[in-house]
């Protein structure tokens, strides 16, 4: 989260100096002295995500049509801050799903302590009869179905929140 927080906070700075009337190249220094820049005045940074591709499409726009720097990237931090919004919105709702799947796949155990503690004869049926090992290998079955379906509505869900 900090990392996005400070992607807003150097595009919202070099917007600001852009604004103020310096060029392109000077206003990413201003935020950043060490910057790489390549021939059009983009910032050549070390990862391939996003955001960074929309800053050096932006800084190329910018430097190849005359479009000031400055409202560009203001979009693009209002964006960034829409982004940040919507992944924090997304790990809370898949909370909730993953603590429901997590009390789900105890409850059958749950069960079992509780049925043994009301009859302790239940242990003789469950292990002692076959009618007991096959309802304790169908209930293994379904819990472990039950688990492999969480951990899929999940992996979909996550993967439809994806923001490429």
């Amino acid at each position: 989260m900090s990392e996005q927080r400070t992607d807003v906070e150097r595009l919202v700075a070099v917007a600001a100096a852009s604004r103020a009337g310096l060029g392109a190249s000077d206003a990413w220094r201003a935020w950043e002295p060490s910057v790489t820049l390549d021939g059009a005045g983009a910032p050549v940074w070390d990862r391939a995500d996003a955001l960074a591709g929309e800053v050096r499409a932006a800084a190329h726009l910018a430097h190849g049509s005359g479009v000031p720097l400055a409202d560009v990237l203001e979009s693009l931090a209002r964006v960034e801050r829409a982004r940040a919004d919507a992944h924090r919105r997304r790990q809370a709702a898949l909370a909730g799903a993953r603590a429901s799947a997590r009390v789900l796949a105890w409850l059958p155990a749950v069960g079992m302590v509780l049925g043994l503690l009301v009859e302790p004869r239940t242990v003789t049926v469950l292990l002692g009869t076959p009618f007991g090992w096959a309802l304790m290998a169908v209930s293994a079955l379904l819990v472990w179905l039950g688990r492999w379906w969480m951990r899929a509505l999940v992996r979909s869900a996550v993967a439809a929140g994806q923001v490429p």
